[in-house]
């Protein structure tokens, strides 16, 4: 009589076990083709002694085409091997650091007067790393490059697939940010280009030894020393502050009379009313600790970030060029270092923001950890960042003003690029302010190799997670030496309510 109720408990059963049979099939089925996608990734497979005899020769050949370079450029110049980052990740990892130094020794049998030492870029970034442990990211790759004395930048990406290796090279004039010559080496043999490539490396050879055979004999190598010390002729900001600088950097010449030479015309500017806002976070990073209060003086800010069009007017004014750059008169101008955007504001009578001023106008009266609020879905409304650029497969800052601006009328103060503020950078400044009305920061450098400057705002995307939502905090701080020039990095004007205002027509 019960036999009916134990057929139906027996197909609940088998029902359950198939359901459980199907769920665990498909959880398998996708782990497994998770790991078949990123197994190219996660474990990059190792070249075989065929592709790496064939990625080795082709190096050669890029290594003797930039040697030919070395020596038909009318001066003498050096050159740094810096950061061929993963591909994938952006970052450096072993096969970045072998490859480097791979590149360095090649080029440096052939011209040991003109390459800087795989070893003086190891000591640069360990020194780096002593004198700012506190500090998350390292130098860029134009500061390494820069601070071991180089004129020309070799960098570049590496990507596997497959057993397969390609490394993208590309070489900079580190002075004018010029692209000189770039080229793709792989492991992988062509029918087409074995030829030609013979011929290459047949008519390089020769082009090297013709070269060398003129310059004059010398029986030991000159290693080159970085110049961290040079005295400059010019009176730096740190000078006029009474703190001796140790930097030299290329003059920025600003006209002798700004009203002469500029006609008068309005801004988009926005007078940023007075208050007092709570700057710093508790629950931000330990540089942001304590939050504290302070008093801000109305001021004026520009609405949105200073763009390539308007960069272009200044004459006196220099920028470098890069990987990522910007090139429409509408995207923020890039690549350009702390006291060229400085010598841009000055020329219009105008400064970079504080710090302080810079949060100040972030907040925008908030509390949050957004202008807007603590929703980080909401950030799509009001900020370029990761998640709507790199995610999509779109790379690099948009024009400006095309989101959201903040409840003051200000655009882009989260994201798209990272902007330059006039402090100097110390990470427990907020623990040790003394001055709760308008305060302008450190008076000097934490180190006076490394002068260090603050940016603030996070980015589309690029290193140091500055394109994540922990990133575009408005409390969020970062810090780059002064002369960094940056795809990343942008920056925007302040100016006082009562100074006068020129521009650029």
């Amino acid at each position: 009589m019960f036999q009916p109720e134990n057929q139906i408990y027996v197909m609940k059963n088998e029902l359950v076990n198939v359901i459980s049979s199907t769920i665990l099939r498909l959880i398998f089925l996708a782990l497994f083709s998770f790991f078949l996608f990123f197994s190219e990734v996660l474990f990059a497979a190792p070249l075989s002694s065929e592709s790496e005899a064939i990625f080795d020769s082709k190096l050669d050949i890029a290594v003797k085409n930039i040697s030919t370079r070395l020596l038909e450029n009318e001066s003498e110049v050096v050159v740094a091997v810096v950061d061929l980052v993963n591909y994938e990740t952006q970052e450096r990892d072993s096969r970045a650091d072998a490859l480097e130094e791979q590149l360095t020794n090649l080029l440096y049998e052939i011209q040991p007067n003109q390459v800087v030492p795989y070893f003086e870029i190891v000591y640069l970034r360990l020194e780096w790393k002593s004198r700012f442990p506190d500090i998350l990211h390292g130098p860029l790759t134009e500061d390494i490059a820069k601070l071991a004395g180089a004129d020309w930048l070799l960098t570049g990406t590496h990507k596997t697939n497959g057993g397969l290796m390609n490394v993208s090279l590309k070489l900079y004039d580190l002075k004018s940010g010029n692209l000189l010559w770039q080229t793709v080496v792989g492991s992988e043999r062509t029918a087409e280009n074995e030829e030609a490539e013979s011929v290459l490396e047949e008519m390089l050879t020769e082009k090297i030894e013709q070269k060398s055979s003129e310059l004059p004999f010398q029986q030991t190598a000159q290693v080159h020393v970085p110049n961290f010390s040079t005295p400059s002729q010019y009176r730096s900001l740190e000078q006029e502050a009474g703190v001796e600088s140790k930097v030299e950097f290329p003059p920025v010449l600003i006209p002798p009379s700004v009203e002469e030479n500029v006609a008068k015309i309005p801004q988009a500017m926005l007078k940023i009313p007075a208050g007092e806002f709570l700057m710093g976070s508790d629950l931000g990073d330990e540089d942001e600790l304590p939050d504290h209060l302070v008093f801000i003086q109305s001021f004026y800010l520009d609405q949105h970030e200073v763009t390539n069009e308007e960069y272009s007017k200044c004459l006196t004014c220099e920028r470098g060029h890069g990987g990522f750059d910007t090139i429409d008169p509408q995207q923020p101008v890039v690549y350009v270092d702390w006291k060229n955007a400085a010598a841009f504001c000055k020329a219009q009578n105008k400064r970079l923001p504080t710090e302080a001023e810079w949060e100040y106008a972030a907040k925008a009266g908030s509390e949050t950890e957004y202008s807007y609020g603590d929703e980080i879905s909401l950030l799509d409304n009001y900020a370029w960042l990761e998640t709507n650029t790199v995610d999509l497969g779109h790379w690099g800052a948009k024009n400006v003003s095309t989101k959201q601006a903040n409840q003051w009328g200000v655009f882009d103060l989260h994201g798209n690029v990272m902007e330059w503020v006039q402090n100097y950078y110390t990470q427990d400044y907020f623990s040790s302010v003394r001055q709760p009305n308008n305060p302008k920061g450190p008076i000097a450098p934490l180190d006076e190799k490394y002068p260090l400057r603050v940016v603030r705002g996070g980015a589309w995307g690029g290193r140091y997670a500055a394109g994540t939502p922990s990133g575009l905090r408005s409390a969020k701080r970062y810090a780059f030496v002064e002369w960094t020039r940056s795809f990343q990095i942008g920056f925007r004007c302040a100016k006082d309510v009562h100074a006068k205002i020129v521009t650029y027509e």
